[in-house]
């Protein structure tokens, strides 16, 4: 039994004659009576009280005709979530963090929502574990966050450039005349930090001996207000180069020498399937990162 073959049924019954039915599903009479016929033979059963032109239903063709309404209203209804997902519409969510190097990434969705005006940008603001977390639950398409990635549940690919560290200072401070920040400028100064473990042990790495944990006053997730801290005087912030609103905070960013630097990834969940904006988004990104 086919879906036609049912469709066939639900248009008779609705019809209430064949040759109606005919005309309105645009097949010939009698191709339309063998379909029915031969259903017939397939099932053992009559489905139609058949009385000159006139056509009914038995008990048992209502109650297939019912059963076909609901296996068609499924049908359809799949049909449409899958045509509706490669879609190029709906909402497309990313999560990032504070990097300078969102930019590429947004310019990315800019143009994706330039050409596909249904589509609608949803951006979230947090840090790597929450992002992930969001993407384990579906609540983000993509998210940004320090590489390496986590490629065993994540497919990723490597954003252009890097962000360097180094501290975020008062400009009134007698530190902020420093061009680079030692480990040795560090050494038993107040020190406000990411709340990511990685980010202590990266500092960690880095300033050998002259680092010590019970430096650490405060830890934050998003640098605003950390910003708020330092300008109070409550410590200096290990953070990134070309914060978003250092400067309106009247912070300045001295590097660390040597050098401390890391670089960002755009994560997606593995063996999830794409919405048609997210699919959009990913071929328009892909091409920006050729071209950087």
């Amino acid at each position: 039994m086919e879906l036609r073959t049912l469709r066939y049924l639900v248009a008779i019954a609705d019809a209430g004659t064949i040759t109606a039915a005919a005309n309105a599903i645009h097949i010939s009479q009698p191709a339309l009576s063998r379909q029915m016929q031969e259903l017939e033979t397939e099932l053992g059963t009559k489905l139609f009280n058949r009385k000159s032109r006139a056509i009914s239903l038995t008990a048992n063709g209502t109650y297939l005709v019912n059963r076909a309404r609901q296996i068609l209203t499924l049908t359809d209804a799949a049909v449409a979530d899958i045509v509706d997902d490669h879609a190029v519409s709906g909402t497309l969510a990313i999560g990032l963090g504070e990097s300078r190097l969102n930019q590429i990434v947004l310019k990315a969705a800019q143009q994706l929502i330039a050409a596909f005006p249904d589509v609608t940008l949803q951006l979230y603001s947090g840090n790597a574990d929450d992002i992930k977390e969001r993407l384990d639950h579906g609540l983000l398409d993509f998210g940004v966050v320090i590489d390496p990635a986590d490629t065993y549940k994540y497919a990723y690919r490597r954003i252009p450039g890097e962000n360097r560290w180094g501290l975020l200072i008062p400009i009134s401070d007698p530190l902020a005349a420093q061009t680079a920040i030692s480990p040795e400028t560090i050494r038993g100064q107040a020190l406000i930090v990411s709340e990511r473990e990685p980010v202590v042990k990266m500092l960690t790495d880095w300033a050998g001996h002259a680092f010590n944990p019970n430096q650490v006053v405060a830890r934050y997730n998003l640098i605003y207000n950390a910003g708020l801290l330092a300008q109070l005087g409550s410590g200096y912030i290990v953070g990134l180069s070309h914060l978003i609103g250092h400067d309106e905070m009247q912070l300045k960013f001295i590097p660390f020498s040597p050098t401390l630097t890391t670089k960002m990834a755009l994560i997606w969940t593995k063996n999830v399937p794409m919405s048609g904006a997210a699919q959009k988004f990913l071929e328009i990104f892909n091409q920006f990162i050729e071209t950087v």
